[in-house]
């Protein structure tokens, strides 16, 4: 008994670490800074982005870097964390405002974290593109 407990234990503490591991990792890349191209071509204030253009950004995903959601390292797994985020949200919305303040909060980085993915991978086409040109 006492075994699986330690088990039980070990388990939780290592889904826990490799949870805290993985948002650390996109909490990182969600606070570097956007460029200016992407507001020119997007038409989003990138000074202004907030939880409700997760939609958004990733229909510009779609239409603008169509093979992002395939090579990306983590862009689904941080859309289905915004989806579960979203429904902890709206089932305790008015209930806890404490917890419906971290969800918003969760739900910008999410977004903030498609816009850099995003404007990396305009930028990277854009450097592409220049190379094709002066070759």
């Amino acid at each position: 008994m006492m075994a699986a407990f330690i088990l039980a234990f070990a388990l939780i503490a290592l889904i826990r670490f490799g949870v805290s591991q993985w948002r650390t990792i996109w909490i990182a890349a969600a606070s570097r800074p956007l460029s200016d191209s992407l507001q020119l071509r997007t038409g989003l204030d990138t000074a202004k982005i907030g939880a409700e253009d997760f939609g958004a950004l990733m229909n510009l995903c779609d239409q603008l870097s169509p093979g992002l959601k395939k090579a990306s390292l983590w862009l689904n797994e941080v859309s289905a964390y915004y989806r579960a985020v979203a429904v902890l949200q709206q089932a305790l919305q008015g209930k806890l405002p404490v917890i419906a303040e971290w969800t918003k909060r969760e739900m910008r980085t999410c977004s903030r974290y498609v816009a850099v993915v995003l404007d990396q991978s305009l930028a990277m086409s854009l450097d592409r593109q220049v190379a094709n040109r002066t070759n």
